[in-house]
């Protein structure tokens, strides 16, 4: 079951040790040259910035070892940087990260009367298998870590697998989706991460995921809302991060603790799930007119 599952894992993340964090000289060359991977933003906040903090620390026990540049002061950055390595620590105790961030202070939002794309979602990247995690916003930094760690640390859903069922999605859909599509479980097992190292006792962990199912269902209705109609073929994994994901939330146990058996079965569970996702979108489709939060972890989940 995946509440023992959860337990454990909170057990695991209290008994991680706290990091014995030293400064190293930092990457300045690999974070200058790696910004034009972004969006046009990231090089331009950059630039902008007249006095940026450098700042590098290691891990002295996990080898794990955290890059970044930002606009904040260089002690400002502790407390982020200390949590940071906590999480790699219980992520991996065999394989060092590295994690390389673009502190950006802006947020994910997204525009009135606008379907989602990449600008308006995206926050990080890293490539399966190779332990080096990338994030390039402050917003949901540690949860972006999460999602990328997964990634890095070869934990996904097998592409392969993958494939012939975003084929079914993009039959119905008539357009075609990002390939990633495994990106639905990859986000979901970083959100139900986030919410049982955010909790307090194994009780609270239970507390912040069902805010976060709520939250989720929520921003599900209000994406339908806006790419149910859509023609153009996504350039982000809009579909995955939102809609699928919510979906797969509904079966937690088999996504889980079973995450490549449970492939087969995403598109009939996308086939039940289709006619309350449309009751839940029409109720919501004013939206369409409102600024939105893209935000993936909930703020009522966060401050419980």
């Amino acid at each position: 079951m995946a509440a023992v599952y959860r337990d454990q894992l909170w057990t695991a993340w209290t008994e991680v040790p706290r990091p014995t964090m030293t400064d190293i000289p930092v990457a300045k060359a690999q974070l200058i040259g790696r910004v034009g991977d972004f969006e046009p933003r990231t090089t331009s906040w950059m630039s902008g910035l007249k006095e940026p903090t450098w700042r590098a620390v290691r891990d002295a026990h996990t080898g794990h070892a955290i890059h970044v540049v930002s606009d904040r002061r260089f002690a400002e950055l502790t407390t982020d940087l200390e949590r940071g390595l906590q999480l790699l620590g219980w992520m991996s105790r065999r394989v060092a990260v590295v994690w390389y961030w673009w502190d950006q202070p802006w947020d994910r939002m997204l525009p009135a009367n606008t379907d989602p794309r990449k600008e308006h979602l995206n926050g990080g990247w890293a490539v399966p298998g190779v332990p080096e995690v990338h994030v390039y916003r402050r917003e949901e930094a540690h949860k972006v870590l999460l999602h990328e760690t997964i990634h890095a640390l070869g934990l996904d859903v097998p592409h392969a697998l993958v494939e012939p069922v975003r084929l079914r999605f993009e039959a119905v859909l008539g357009r075609r989706l990002w390939p990633h599509l495994g990106e639905a479980f990859t986000e979901l097992y970083a959100e139900w991460l986030f919410t049982i190292c955010s909790a307090k006792s194994k009780k609270q962990a239970v507390a912040l995921w069902s805010a976060q199912l709520a939250c989720s269902s929520n921003q599900a209705a209000q994406v339908w809302a806006r790419i149910r109609d859509a023609m153009a073929d996504e350039d982000t994994n809009v579909f995955a991060y939102y809609v699928l994901k919510w979906i797969l939330m509904q079966h937690l146990d088999a996504v889980l603790l079973a995450p490549t058996a449970s492939v087969t079965r995403w598109f009939d569970w996308w086939l039940e799930a289709k006619p309350a996702l449309e009751v839940a979108a029409k109720k919501v489709v004013s939206s369409e007119g409102d600024e939105l939060r893209m935000g993936m972890t909930c703020e009522s989940a966060a401050d419980q």
